[in-house]
């Protein structure tokens, strides 16, 4: 009788174990997207994933200007992501908004990171994406989590600059360069337990095969 071999043997137990697993011991993620709706019409959107560690951030905005994000907000305070530069060559800070024409200044500690920057230069359009922790351990940072279900969200960019009058610093937005929306995320799905069932069956399979 041929015996299996014990890698095969593991690999099965650990399907076994897989899909005797609760619900819980999943990783979670939540995303959503969300289009504040600007006056001027200007197109921008925000899309946020959020993970048990991190939270990734795509912002996009137009490519003429300086754009940003508030985050739990319906009005100029609170946590914001400032995204200053045009086309492709940007930065972006985290930064308290203080009031009304008040926009306060960059955070001390700066706990993002920018992963990429993409130029839709036929639509005058950029996308940055920045990663952060959920949890900073800065006061001044909100703390994410996937099993957040929604939240408010502003946005805002120079509606007095153009493609023919760009401007890369951040600036009053005007009546019509400000707007807001309700971003409200949806889990993604985990990996589907009857597809390990299958997986798991498989293995089964090939180890009663090395036991003939």
């Amino acid at each position: 009788m041929n015996w299996p071999h014990t890698s095969s043997i593991a690999m099965f137990a650990t399907f076994v174990a897989l899909i005797s697993l609760p619900g819980s011991a999943w990783a979670t993620t939540a995303t959503g997207t969300v289009a504040p709706l600007i006056p001027s019409g200007q197109f921008m959107s925000m899309t946020m994933t959020i993970d048990d560690t991190k939270t990734t951030f795509e912002l996009t905005g137009p490519d003429f200007s300086w754009f940003a994000f508030g985050f739990d907000t319906t009005t100029m305070q609170g946590y914001a992501l400032i995204v200053e530069g045009t086309d492709g060559a940007r930065t972006a800070v985290e930064q308290n908004l203080v009031a009304i024409g008040n926009p306060g200044s960059p955070q001390a500690t700066q706990n993002i990171s920018i992963v990429d920057t993409i130029h839709h230069a036929a639509v005058d359009l950029t996308t940055i994406v920045i990663e952060r922790l959920n949890s900073t351990g800065d006061t001044n940072d909100p703390i994410f989590s996937p099993s957040m279900t929604s939240l408010d969200i502003i946005g805002a960019y120079d509606s007095f600059s153009s493609p023919s009058s760009p401007n890369p610093f951040l600036s009053y937005h005007g009546s019509s360069g400000r707007g807001f929306g309700t971003i409200t995320f949806s889990i993604v799905p985990e990996p589907a337990t009857a597809s390990l069932a299958a997986l798991a069956a498989a293995m089964a399979l090939v180890v009663r095969r090395r036991f003939r």
